[in-house]
């Protein structure tokens, strides 16, 4: 019974400390993804992105991504190279 209490709470502090490391690991902002285009095509890239950001965010399997999408996604932008 002692041996169970052990694992439990090694397992307590595993958890604790994943988690004071998740928080360690965090970068205070989302990361800005740039998109170098033509200035006869920065139109278009932009018209594309707006299209783009209409659509539901769906995670890796396609099952949709119902809250915390905005804080957690990068922004893009179009840039003129």
């Amino acid at each position: 019974m002692t041996r169970l209490f052990a694992i439990a709470a090694g397992m307590i502090c595993v958890a604790a400390a994943a988690w004071a490391a998740t928080g360690a690991l965090d970068d205070g902002g989302p990361t800005v993804i740039e998109i170098e285009v033509t200035a006869g095509k920065l139109s278009e890239c932009r018209a594309t992105l707006a299209q783009v950001a209409r659509m539901p965010a769906v995670s890796d399997s396609g099952t949709p991504i119902l809250f915390g999408v905005n804080e957690d996604l990068p922004t893009v932008a179009c840039v003129v190279r």
